[in-house]
């Protein structure tokens, strides 16, 4: 697999520390030393490490995908979740674009419940406990519905 700059494959997930990004861990990967993650499941787990949300330009970046937004449909046509959806002005003035935000922590382990059941689908370890509970603590616990209508 080609490198990046950062030395990264692009198996990877690089999740920078910033405001936007509670994790301690600099890095978030699903790669376990074995099978690669595809590119729904960086992008879920970018999603789900992000508690302050990401962007379809943070995919882009972090993930090496395009149409970031797309990822963020499917997470909630297959769950049946709402994420929040935040419009940020674009840097250069001109447009703007989305933040996608998981809003609570029942949601939270939706999405991770899912990234778990897509590795096992390809006999890829599973992400370990500690791990899952790292990504979920963060988000706040669900005070009503986030069913998508």
């Amino acid at each position: 697999m080609t490198k990046s700059k950062k030395g990264l494959n692009p198996a990877q997930v690089q999740a920078p520390q910033s405001a936007q990004h509670n994790s301690t861990a600099a890095e978030c990967s699903t790669t376990h030393r074995h099978q690669p993650a595809t590119k729904t499941e960086r992008a879920y787990l970018l999603l789900l490490s992000w508690p302050g949300g990401v962007t379809e330009g943070d995919i882009l970046r972090h993930c090496r995908l395009s149409s970031g937004r797309n990822y963020a449909s499917k997470v909630e046509r297959t769950l049946g979740i709402r994420l929040h959806r935040e419009d940020v002005p674009n840097p250069d003035g001109i447009g703007s674009h989305y933040r996608y935000r998981i809003t609570n922590r029942t949601d939270a382990e939706r999405v991770a419940g899912l990234i778990g059941l897509m590795r096992q689908r390809r006999n890829a370890p599973a992400l370990p406990p500690a791990e899952v509970a790292h990504l979920i603590n963060p988000y706040p616990p669900a005070t009503g519905t986030t069913a998508a209508a």
